[in-house]
């Protein structure tokens, strides 16, 4: 809903989801609105109250031991409807193919939404989502683990169970002057927390074993608050038209964390005939702590003017004040090599501008460029200064058109990118722990996105996207190697389809079809990348079939990966793609 938990990816309930927004280049211009960072920024959207009176409930039984219950319950709680209550929730029970990994997690979120009798509208949401787990590792990056069996765990079972938990509260109030202006306020808190097992020096000893170094045992906690203020409004200069967005932000981050490092080793894992110890010792154990902070104030706006009917440009920018601070206490130097007591601070402010043009020639067609800047501050990271490390910066141009035909059921989308980022953080040389690192990486990537969708015959829908895309290391002042190294992640072509026709009469009426296929060239293992270590293209195929059974009934049953393909991806370690799996889903709504 526009709130920033952090400035990372974080995982999200999709029974609480609505829709999703994805900001971009050209997102921002043809839309309006781009306050989040460029380069793949998503906004979930989540479920509101409505007037309807409602309940829905989808159970689902899929491979490798999964099942998983959510309800979705709406209702007005008076007669004029000017209260709604609405609350979703899930539970869930998940196997895996990999030995020992395991979730079980719930998660429950109540709204109340009230509209007052000027068509003010306050909403006030709550969200708590627990769960157990044991982690999935991956396996090293080493092309022995290519040919060892996809259930093999690269870990110790007994170090890495999790629990953790989060909660959400968040308040928004909307409020229209007329119908062309209104302004709307949105405060949310977030908490997290977690207790999980890591190791200090996880790895492949070239020969048939596992290691992992000292076990650790962490409780971490981080917790945000954004606080903001929005105006949208439409007003006219002459033969111009704006459609202005300002907006005023604070958002505050906090994150602690506690270590407790065993004193000794743990014992090797042969991959061929792997033994799992059934407990850690932390007798004894040493420990670490510390706490980061980063404080943002901020100030954006952006006007979007008509020109004519053919013409539209953009122009906006954001200010933001960045303040962090960091504390680091390792009396025994068990994560920094040697004892620490560290303190980095610091506050800076950091202009970043956009702006875009739009060309119509007719209602059908357009043509856009973008130019965009944007940054993430490199929460963690630390470097031996004492000075507070400088953001992530993002910097990206866009150009491309938008073309639609069949009466406009159709659409097709080519884009041109280039995104430079600045200000990465790579090891520090001069400390071989790997705890303070340098600002001095840079990455760039560059290509073309085509997309072609709609409904291209009566009840056919299709969707087909190519991406063609080079991204690589390009500066890296410590290890020169890396220099022009393609990004683990990021295959070098990238093609998708999917098709899916509903039946709406006859004796097939309810019955719909779909299926899909999915491609992604080589991918690098390793970065810097090894000359000869490659992993093999990606190619899922799926397929779904859905009746409804009548009007408040549903079957749905889903296949991926259809042919079993070994898919694997690297993100530093190496991860086996899920095989084949069949998911089963009854629906009922009332």
């Amino acid at each position: 809903d526009g709130a920033s938990h952090g400035f990372t990816a974080q995982d999200v309930d999709l029974s609480t989801v609505d829709h999703v927004e994805f900001f971009k280049g050209a997102g921002a211009m043809l839309f309006g609105k781009a306050l989040g960072g460029y380069g793949g920024a998503a906004n979930y959207i989540r479920k509101a109250p409505t007037q309807e009176t409602f309940a829905r409930a989808v159970a689902t039984k899929a491979s490798f031991a999964v099942t998983r219950f959510t309800a979705d319950v709406n209702a007005p709680l008076n007669d004029d409807k000017s209260l709604l209550f609405r609350m979703t929730g899930s539970a869930q029970s998940l196997g895996s193919f990999v030995d020992f990994t395991r979730t079980r997690s719930f998660d429950i979120a109540p709204m109340l939404a009230f509209t007052a009798d000027n068509g003010d509208r306050a909403t006030l949401r709550a969200e708590h989502n627990g769960a157990r787990l044991v982690w999935r590792d991956g396996v090293p990056a080493d092309p022995v683990f290519l040919h060892v069996p996809k259930e093999f765990y690269a870990g110790l079972p007994a170090n890495e169970h999790e629990t953790p938990f989060f909660d959400d509260l968040t308040f928004s109030y909307e409020h229209a002057f007329n119908k062309d202006w209104k302004v709307a306020a949105v405060v949310d808190y977030f908490l997290y927390a977690d207790r999980w097992g890591w190791f200090t020096g996880w790895g492949y000893d070239g020969f048939q074993s596992v290691i992992f170094g000292n076990p650790v045992r962490a409780r971490t906690a981080n917790r945000s608050f954004d606080a903001q203020l929005r105006l949208n409004g439409r007003f006219d200069t002459g033969i111009l038209s704006h459609t202005v967005f300002l907006g005023l932000e604070q958002w505050d981050f906090y994150f602690g964390y506690n270590n407790d490092v065993a004193r000794y080793e743990a014992a090797p894992l042969n991959i061929f005939l792997p033994v799992y110890s059934p407990g850690v010792s932390y007798a004894g154990a040493f420990w670490s702590n510390g706490v980061a902070r980063a404080l943002s104030r901020s100030v954006y706006g952006q006007d979007l003017i008509d020109l004519n009917e053919n013409w539209r440009i953009l122009i906006g920018g954001r200010y933001d004040l960045l303040a962090q601070r960091e504390r680091v206490f390792d009396p025994f130097g068990a994560l920094t090599g040697e004892p620490t007591s560290s303190l980095s601070k610091g506050t800076k402010g950091y202009f970043s501008p956009r702006a875009g043009i739009l060309y119509r020639p007719d209602e059908e067609t357009q043509f856009f460029a973008a130019y965009g800047k944007s940054l993430i501050p490199n929460t963690g990271v630390r470097i031996q200064s004492g000075e507070a490390t400088p953001p992530q910066q993002d910097t990206q141009y866009e150009l491309g058109l938008r073309r639609e035909f069949l009466d406009r059921k159709m659409s097709f989308e080519v884009g041109l990118f280039d995104v430079t980022r600045d200000n990465v953080a790579i090891p520090n040389p001069a400390n071989p722990s790997g705890f303070y690192s340098v600002v001095t990486g840079q990455q760039h990537s560059h290509g073309i996105e085509v997309n072609l969708g709609g409904e291209i015959l009566p009840n056919l829908k299709i969707n087909a996207v190519a991406t063609f895309l080079h991204a690589l290391v390009s500066k890296d002042d410590n290890i020169p190697s890396q220099q022009g190294s393609d990004l683990l992640g990021a295959p070098r072509r990238v093609y998708s389809f999917s098709a899916n026709y509903a039946f709406d009469a006859g004796d097939l009426k309810g019955l719909e079809l779909g299926a899909s296929y999915y491609y992604a060239s080589r991918l690098e293992a390793t970065l810097p990348n090894t000359y000869g270590f490659t992993l093999a293209p990606q190619q899922m195929l799926g397929a779904s079939l859905g009746y409804a059974l009548n009007d408040n009934l549903k079957l749905e049953i889903n296949a991926a990966n259809f042919t079993n393909r070994p898919n694997w991806t690297s993100n530093g370690a190496l991860y086996h793609g899920e095989p084949r799996t069949i998911a089963a889903s009854l629906s009922y709504k009332y």
